[in-house]
């Protein structure tokens, strides 16, 4: 028996309850602190920390898939979806799929799962490929093996191997009857909100049913599952916190996936990411905190390339622009000539608005000069 589902009683996972009461407990204060820190913001700022938020997730559970999406791309069509309920005209394919996934989750926390909304789920990460042929809303058929492997032709090293196809949808019947049955409006609500949605996450990875879009689907049901226990859509920023170590986040599914059915060192780890989503997500909203700020106080003084150079630097998130400010990025961003991009420089330094960065060398670098929000409070294990 090599794996989890091969397992004597499989699906009936084991955990011990009480090791994970204080990150429960921590996570629903941090959870009430950040819906207070986004219930004080004015609506304009609220809507930017809700974007911020999703673009970070969106792009991140992306990435863990070895995707590259573009950011402009995605806030673009975050904001369509979120304002209009539509997606720009002519929007990347990828990334409005990645945004559509982020809303509907969103919008349909309260909303039981079901076979055709995961398949709409999937449909979202995976959008149609022409010269890729993927089934798309619908559970895999292909009776070959369903491998995970890694390594060059030939000499491949096999992580995991799923369920066969005609398992699936029995597999995937037990685990949507299980999802929402344990849910709030279930008969079995007894599971706290973490072990829920780690064992949630967990069970639809192991099963992997569909041909593509495994891993964004099933982080976006740990999100729903998480929102459900909260009685409102989570905040944490999960998939952003697994992709800062990816390596991690494989290698405790694989064993997990590789074990038996006592799953109490997934739901260790899976738990102490959860507090570490919720850290970066107060830092979203610190970041939209201080954008709000810097406008307040410098929004008037800045010409239209200034103001364009400083919405060019927000842009790049919390993690701001990389290498700073220089003459030649400003040169790019504003489309002006040297002299200009010196003196608009010069100009911001005196007034304050930007402060030169350290260890420059030849070129001096910047960053914009930004009130930092009072710290959380956020609880940590």
């Amino acid at each position: 028996m090599r794996w989890i589902w091969q397992q004597p009683g499989w699906p009936d996972f084991r955990y011990d309850k009480s090791a994970l009461e204080d990150r429960e407990l921590a996570f629903r204060i941090n959870s009430e602190r950040l819906a207070g820190s986004f219930d004080a913001l004015p609506m304009a700022s609220r809507e930017d920390a809700t974007v911020d938020l999703m673009l970070s997730e969106a792009i991140k559970t992306s990435a863990i898939e070895g995707e590259d999406l573009d950011r402009e791309s995605v806030r673009s069509s975050l904001l369509s979806l979120i304002t209009s309920d539509t997606l720009p005209a002519n929007s990347d394919q990828k990334a409005a799929g990645a945004a559509s996934l982020l809303v509907d989750v969103r919008k349909n926390w309260q909303t039981s799962l079901t076979h055709d909304l995961l398949g709409k789920w999937q449909s979202m990460a995976v959008p149609e490929q022409r010269f890729r042929p993927i089934l798309r809303g619908v559970y895999r058929n292909d009776p070959s093996p369903m491998q995970i492997m890694s390594g060059p032709y030939g000499r491949e090293q096999v992580h995991y191997e799923a369920p066969p196809a005609t398992r699936v949808p029995d597999e995937m019947g037990g685990f949507v009857d299980w999802y929402n049955q344990t849910g709030p409006l279930g008969e079995d609500n007894a599971k706290n909100g973490i072990a829920r949605a780690g064992i949630a996450h967990l069970w639809f990875e192991v099963i992997h049913p569909f041909d593509d879009g495994n891993g964004r689907v099933g982080r976006a049901i740990a999100d729903h599952a998480l929102s459900q226990s909260l009685g409102y859509p989570t905040t944490a920023c999960l998939a952003t916190a697994m992709e800062a170590d990816k390596k991690a986040y494989y290698l405790q599914l694989e064993k997990a996936s590789r074990g038996s059915l006592d799953v109490n060192f997934w739901l260790d780890y899976f738990a102490d990411t959860i507090i570490k989503a919720q850290a970066i997500a107060r830092e979203e909203v610190n970041f939209v905190v201080s954008k709000t700020r810097f406008y307040a106080a410098y929004g008037n003084q800045l010409n239209n390339r200034q103001a364009r150079m400083v919405s060019r630097v927000f842009a790049e998130g919390r993690k701001g622009f990389e290498g700073g400010i220089t003459t030649r990025k400003y040169e790019a961003i504003t489309k002006c000539p040297n002299r200009t991009a010196s003196r608009d420089l010069s100009n911001l330094v005196a007034k304050g608005i930007i402060i030169p960065l350290p260890g420059g060398g030849r070129t001096t670098r910047y960053e914009l000069a930004i009130t930092e929000p009072a710290q959380s409070g956020l609880m940590r294990k």
